[in-house]
């Protein structure tokens, strides 16, 4: 039986070196290959519910911004280090025995951005500050290393009922955008200021009911089409063109 057990062993070691080899070598066929559309400008936003639910990929269509192309990435944590690693080895992947990983070698290679959003949660608030501060500047740090454009997101703040639910929530993301503001503006790095774009007029900085969904953290559609405009807004101040000033004419 032992002869039979160690069999058994070497087959699947070496079923697992062969499968580890195919994917490395189907990896390496995408190295290099990035954004084909050398001309365009790739935006990135690393995120949670915002960026599954905003349809980034759409959005240039949307708001006919044709010199930009986009995606999201997916982190349901406040920890994106993971993510920004992901982001800065693109159009490479990390290698990762999945499903989801094997589906993906038979796709387009991912494109490497050139602007990257870092956006966090309300559900990540309240929290640990100084981590949370600590981390953005670590993932900067990082992103600029790799030669990528920052753009610091502030927090969409919640209903005045979610508030009223979970103490300690509005203040301390609040307080996390206004850190977000001050830190950005001391290293020169663009603001998108989801917070400003979707809240209340008035104290309390609340979201606004006509953009929450029913859970009064969420958005709906109409907060979604708000957030198209912010971002070409900030875009605009970012890297003006003749198509922002002819809407700024025009507006």
């Amino acid at each position: 039986m032992t002869g039979q057990t160690n069999r058994i062993l070497l087959s699947s070691a070496g079923l697992i070196a062969v499968i580890t080899g195919w994917i490395l070598t189907v990896s390496g066929c995408h190295k290099g290959e990035g954004n084909t559309l050398t001309n365009r400008v790739h935006i990135t936003l690393i995120g949670a519910s915002i960026g599954e639910a905003w349809h980034l990929a759409e959005w240039p269509s949307r708001v006919q911004a044709h010199e930009y192309t986009a995606d999201s990435l997916a982190a349901w944590q406040f920890d994106k280090s993971e993510a920004v690693e992901e982001t800065l080895i693109r159009p490479k992947r990390k290698v990762e025995l999945t499903r989801s990983y094997l589906k993906s070698l038979f796709q387009s290679p991912p494109t490497n951005p050139n602007i990257v959003i870092l956006k966090e949660c309300s559900s990540y608030f309240p929290g640990d500050m100084e981590d949370y501060k600590q981390r953005v500047r670590d993932w900067v740090r990082q992103l600029q290393a790799g030669n990528i454009q920052v753009m610091l997101a502030t927090v969409v703040p919640v209903t005045q009922a979610r508030a009223a639910s979970a103490p300690g929530k509005q203040e301390s993301l609040l307080a996390y955008n206004q850190w977000i503001r001050e830190f950005a503006h001391q290293q020169h790095i663009p603001v998108l200021d989801l917070e400003a774009a979707l809240r209340e007029p008035g104290q309390g900085s609340y979201l606004r009911l006509e953009y929450a969904a029913d859970d009064g953290s969420h958005l709906n559609d109409g907060a979604y089409r708000a957030l198209d405009i912010a971002l070409w807004t900030t875009l605009c101040q970012l890297r003006p063109n003749s198509v922002c000033e002819a809407a700024a004419t025009h507006s």
